[in-house]
């Protein structure tokens, strides 16, 4: 049967539970909730259609083995796979009973309602229709939060127009299986209009034994961004303190505000006890039609001294902002500025922080249709000397190369940029020794270097005409001894004490670049330039010269080079079809005649003759590479015809040069090369690079009295291992396929974002002492085998020899050994391992570490964390997450921080 009632009046349970998405089928099916009503309605008749047809009337539909009207009760009665429908809800019971007068709905014998894709089961259920207040005894039914799908056991009862829904003795849980992998239990619940949930108490179940109770349970159930209060972070050990020696901390304490659809604004408040208080606001922005994101964000930090006296202070901003005006316009700017960088890296725990610089950038990219015009600037501060290196401002334009006719074309060029050095701190004092010990300045100084380059290349034909005009003005602020003749007596000198120096020189530089000869052997390439008469720029002034300009004259200078590449093949051997050697020397040669100085010019460049000596050098440098051709698999015509090729081993040398007028000085070698770089690279393993620096003299190059003794001054290394590297080279070598199969898997484990990986977790708040979760999330390992990286590097110093030097030995430089070690695996399926340290060799100390353990718990996800910076400061996090709302998470933090 079928009943049409008066639109307005309500008589099912169709509203009493918000919408949701349909749980799954075999969700369902683990959880005992039916997915559809067991029965179906008949086929609509003529009567039935023109019925619901009808305007001004909902149509509620009746289907039951048996129905009885008793008429002058109003009260219908269905026993027997009872089922209602009603505005697209279903209820479905072994027995419903609908009395109209009292406005009553009962349903008995496993009741479920279907309401668009929301499916609730319980053991009985009653509703008033008028006043639209019901409830579900032992009820079952799932909501979806966040994209996530929870499910809720309890005694349910909603009031009229469901704005309020109460839940007694229940449990919530996002896991579907029959025995949950955990549960939330609470004595009473409250939705508010949906959005707010409250419940108290809350107790959280792992399986069936109770590991956390909390008072109470308030949760904004709203989505999207909204203003609120931030969720604090503190532990248990914050409430109640383990030992006397734990400091106690609170952090993210504040308010997040939405300003509007494009702005939002967050302030919070970090305290840590005996410690420091930090204040934090930031300001983040999006424009998606203009193409304009950023955030700002300022935290001021203030120490607490000792005794209650006030400490030190400082004031961390930092600003992103990138913004396309148009399709040819860009900017971007990343500041990172802090006015006390020594109190920033003592409060860090954040190893990568108290090493680091803080960086800043900003440029500014303009294209017209002449050319680029590029602004922009730099700025480091280190934060464990804090000196500050800038440049500012860059400016760099490169038009577009100019065509004269089909032979020639002008390529100009235009750069400017002023480079600073602030807060250096004070060498030497250029004064004598006192008891043989060495006098340090305790001044910081600061140098400035602004540079000019404009370039005029043109090229006529295969001749290369380059021009150049150079202009570099210097000051340093460093105090400085300098020696010079004595004009009275030119047998002896005297000393002069500068504040500072300055110096200017202007130089302008042209040669002709010949067409290359023999280009398929020799390559040979002649040139012919005008270079200075000496060392120097054409045009000088500095603090020798009365701040007036000195000039020098000119002198041609001939050069030519020739880079050949010479091969040799050898036959290969197992899965290796041939192997080549090839060899490309380059040879340099540069020739300028004598010419004179001017007395000025070198009494301001401080040399000690006015004659410049012909320039004769000539250059040698090295570069090898042994490749070697695979076979192709057996049938596989495409890999015959374009074999694979591997680089076996490549050795690039640095060049070594001599210097024939040189070596005509009584008391000279024309050896001017000091040290040689050997760099040796290799396929064979992943990012393999091997750095040696010989230094080939004891002595300074170019003296008789030095002799050739080559010491190995500097070693670094860095190569990376896998589970996978022994198959991979096994593979390579012996051709078995099996090899490669067996690494396959774990080269392409399955990443976070893909399909049947694990929901990844959001890094949790960072912490304000080095955002220690962030850099843990950071270094954290993933893949299934063993991933390694070594960074290995030596600094040896020469032994001193010949005469003790008078100077304290403590103040000699010292050699420097460290190892980096990076490492993560997966012991198991469910446990994760990375650690990334830093040993020093010389101190015999770790320097850093960052080490991580992660345990898979189905929908829990727990981390342990240890971190130790170079400045004595560590950490201990303890964190786990529910994976489904990473809002819900038990933390432990402890931090120390000792370098005060």
């Amino acid at each position: 049967p079928q009943r049409a009632v008066p639109a307005g009046q309500d008589t099912t349970a169709a509203d009493t539970l918000h919408q949701g998405q349909a749980v799954d089928t075999s969700a369902a099916r683990r959880l005992g909730l039916p997915s559809a009503p067991s029965r179906s309605f008949p086929q609509q008749d003529s009567v039935i259609q023109s019925m619901l047809a009808r305007k001004g009337f909902h149509a509620t539909r009746y289907a039951a083995d048996t129905l009885t009207l008793f008429a002058d009760t109003h009260e219908i009665v269905m026993d027997g796979h009872s089922l209602v429908e009603r505005e697209g809800s279903t209820l479905e019971a072994d027995s419903v009973r609908f009395f109209q007068a009292e406005c009553r709905l009962q349903a008995a014998g496993s009741p479920a309602l279907f309401d668009k894709g929301t499916v609730l089961v319980g053991e009985g259920m009653r509703y008033n229709t008028c006043e639209r207040r019901g409830i579900v005894a032992h009820a079952l039914t799932s909501f979806t939060q966040s994209g996530v799908q929870w499910f809720l056991r309890g005694q349910l009862n909603v009031d009229s127009a469901s704005t309020r829904i109460y839940a007694g003795g229940s449990s919530i849980t996002s896991s579907d299986l029959p025995m949950p992998d955990y549960h939330f239990a609470a004595g009473k619940i409250k939705w508010v209009s949906n959005p707010i949930m409250v419940a108290r108490p809350a107790v959280l179940y792992v399986r069936d034994v109770p590991v956390l109770w909390l008072p109470f349970i308030f949760q904004d159930m709203r989505q999207g961004r909204r203003s609120g209060l931030l969720v604090p972070n503190f532990g248990i050990s914050d409430i109640v303190r383990p030992n006397r020696s734990y400091q106690r901390h609170v952090t993210n304490i504040g308010y997040y505000f939405a300003l509007n659809d494009y702005m939002d604004l967050r302030a919070s408040l970090d305290w840590y006890s005996k410690t420091s208080l930090q204040v934090n606001g930031e300001l983040r922005y999006k424009w998606l039609d203009r193409f304009v994101q950023g955030n700002v964000a300022v935290s001021r930090l203030y120490e607490f001294g000792q005794n209650g006296s006030p400490g030190s202070r400082s004031l961390h901003l930092v600003l992103n902002h990138s913004q396309a005006f148009n399709m040819h316009t860009h900017l971007t700017a990343n500041v990172n500025f802090a006015t006390s960088a020594r109190v920033l890296e003592r409060n860090s725990v954040d190893p990568t922080l108290a090493t680091a610089t803080l960086s800043s950038a900003a440029n500014f990219n303009k294209q017209f249709g002449w050319g680029t015009v590029t602004v922009g600037g730099t700025r480091n501060q280190d934060l464990s000397s804090g000196v500050v290196s800038q440049t500012l401002p860059a400016v760099t334009l490169s038009p577009l190369p100019v065509n004269i006719g089909s032979h020639i074309t002008w390529s100009p060029t235009f750069s400017m940029s002023s480079t600073e050095q602030l807060n250096q701190k004070g060498s030497v004092l250029p004064l004598p020794p006192v008891r043989d010990s060495i006098r340090l300045d305790s001044l910081r100084y600061n140098t400035r270097n602004t540079s000019v380059q404009i370039g005029t290349p043109i090229r006529i034909g295969s001749w290369n005409w380059s021009n150049s005009v150079s202009i570099q003005d210097q000051q340093n602020g460093q105090r400085q001894t300098i020696t010079v003749p004595d004009p009275n007596n030119p047998g002896d000198s005297l000393t002069r004490f500068y504040d500072e120096t300055f110096q200017t020189g202007v130089d302008w530089t042209t040669g002709i670049g010949l067409p290359v000869l023999f280009a398929s052997t020799w390559r040979l390439a002649p040139s012919i330039g005008i270079a200075n008469a000496t060392s120097g720029p054409f045009l000088l002034r500095n603090q020798f010269t009365g701040g007036r300009f000195v000039s020098q004259g000119k002198r041609l200078s001939f050069g030519a080079g020739i880079s050949p590449t010479l091969f040799g093949f050898f036959p290969g051997f197992g899965p290796l079809l041939r192997i080549r050697h090839a060899i490309s020397p380059t040879v340099s040669w540069r020739y300028s005649p004598p010419a004179s100085v001017p007395a000025d010019y070198a009494r301001a460049a401080r040399l000690r003759t006015t004659t410049s000596p012909a320039v004769n050098t000539i250059s040698f440098g090295l570069s090898q590479v042994f490749e070697a051709k695979l076979k192709p698999p057996p049938g596989d015509t495409a890999a015959a015809q374009n074999p694979r090729k591997v680089k076996l081993l490549s050795i690039q040398t640095s060049g070594l040069s001599y210097d024939f007028e040189q070596a005509k000085e009584p008391g000279r070698t024309g050896w001017t090369t000091q040290s040689i770089t050997n760099t040796f690279t290799s396929d064979l393993l992943p990012g393999f690079t091997l750095t040696t620096v010989h230094n080939l003299w004891a002595g300074a190059a170019g003296s008789d009295t030095a002799k050739f003794s080559p010491f190995l001054s500097s070693v670094s290394t860095r190569f990376s291992l896998r589970g996978s590297t022994l198959a991979q080279l096994l593979s390579l070598f012996t051709g078995h396929p099996m090899a490669a199969a067996r690494a396959a898997p774990e080269s392409s484990a399955t990443q976070p974002g893909q399909p049947g990986a694990e929901p990844e977790v959001p890094p949790p708040a960072a912490t304000g002492l080095g955002r220690t979760d962030e850099i843990a999330s950071r270094s954290a390992g993933g893949g299934q085998g063993l991933n390694m990286s070594f960074t290995y590097n030596d600094q040896r110093v020469r032994p001193p020899t010949g005469a003790t030097p008078t100077l304290n030995p403590a103040a000699l430089p010292q050699g420097n050994r460290t190892l980096g070690v990076t490492m993560s695996f997966s012991p198991s399926h469910n446990w994760q391992v990375s650690w990334n340290t830093q040993y020093d060799f010389t101190t015999g100390q770790f320097g850093q570490h960052i080490l991580r353990l992660t345990r898979d718990l189905r929908r829990w996800r727990a981390t342990f964390d240890f971190l130790k910076s170079p400045n004595g400061n560590f950490a201990f996090n303890f964190n786990i997450v529910l994976l489904d709302e990473s809002d819900i998470k038990f933390r432990y933090d402890q931090q120390t921080v000792t370098n005060r």
